[in-house]
């Protein structure tokens, strides 16, 4: 059940958070993600860590943060 067969414009908005040396999960699956996104209209972010794997450590965890509540506030703000 891939969330690419159900993307549509009027979904809710999607903020994706993607290390590009994941094993678990290709950083493909995102770019797949992001670009039906695009393709139907629907509000999204791709963003890709350089040499991060699965999961958020070190030196990203600030950025990440910070890019999680920038998106939550652009998008739940009224």
């Amino acid at each position: 059940a891939s969330p690419v067969t159900y993307a549509s414009s009027d979904d809710p908005p999607v903020l994706t958070i993607h290390g590009d040396l994941d094993k678990v999960v290709p950083v493909t699956q995102a770019r797949v993600l992001d670009e039906k996104m695009d393709e139907v209209g629907a509000a999204h972010t791709l963003m890709i860590l350089p040499e991060q794997p699965h999961g958020v450590r070190g030196k990203y965890r600030d950025k990440v943060n910070e890019a999680a509540f920038a998106f939550l506030d652009r998008h739940l703000k009224r």
